[in-house]
């Protein structure tokens, strides 16, 4: 979607054009992407959320970080958004890089939100903060989430099932566990028989 390499069969359209007509670095301006895995470098918290581009103020750092509620954890830290941070960013857990990887995509404010796996690695601690700081992120903008953890999808608007490339099932959450086929037996493994009910 964002162009890092080019398809080869198909068509990918956002407002009834196609990817490829859009210039690369436009289209990369507008479509904010969040991965399973967050990376942060040597720096401080406010150059990893503004990724060194000078545009972005202070002030839309820290309301970011508060957006997404990286906020809590980063006041705490000696030095606040001047907080050191080793390449890596190994002295903060999987939660924390993850929080700081939302607050960088929503310090630009994308048309278009790509969440490709961003809550699989994440301890439960984190995870409702994240899914606070998810359901905020999502409002007035196209969400494409990609995620084996069906408790970031729920409520989205059309889910796709695919398997092996292809969509298998297609619906809301409640239709398709209506469906009862492989969407329900993802939820009812992941969250017991209980919540079906």
């Amino acid at each position: 979607m964002m162009r890092f390499y080019e398809f080869g069969q198909g068509q990918v359209l956002i407002d009834d054009v196609d990817i490829r007509d859009y210039p690369a670095a436009e289209l990369r301006r507008k479509i904010g992407l969040v991965l399973q895995d967050s990376f942060m470098f040597y720096g401080d918290i406010s150059s990893n959320i503004r990724l060194y581009n000078k545009d972005i103020t202070d002030a839309q750092v820290e309301a970011a970080a508060k957006f997404v509620q990286a906020d809590g954890f980063i006041e705490q830290l000696p030095g606040g958004y001047h907080a050191k941070v080793i390449e890596g960013g190994s002295q903060f857990s999987s939660g924390q890089r993850q929080l700081i990887s939302f607050a960088r995509t929503v310090v630009t404010d994308p048309k278009v939100l790509v969440l490709d796996e961003a809550t699989a690695n994440i301890d439960t601690e984190t995870e409702n903060l994240i899914q606070e700081g998810l359901h905020r992120l999502r409002q007035g903008r196209t969400t494409i989430a990609i995620a084996h953890r069906l408790s970031t999808i729920k409520d989205a608007n059309l889910i796709l099932v695919l398997d092996a490339g292809r969509i298998v099932e297609r619906g809301t959450h409640d239709e398709l566990i209506a469906q009862k086929g492989r969407y329900y037996d993802m939820y009812e493994l992941q969250t017991g028989r209980e919540h079906l009910d």
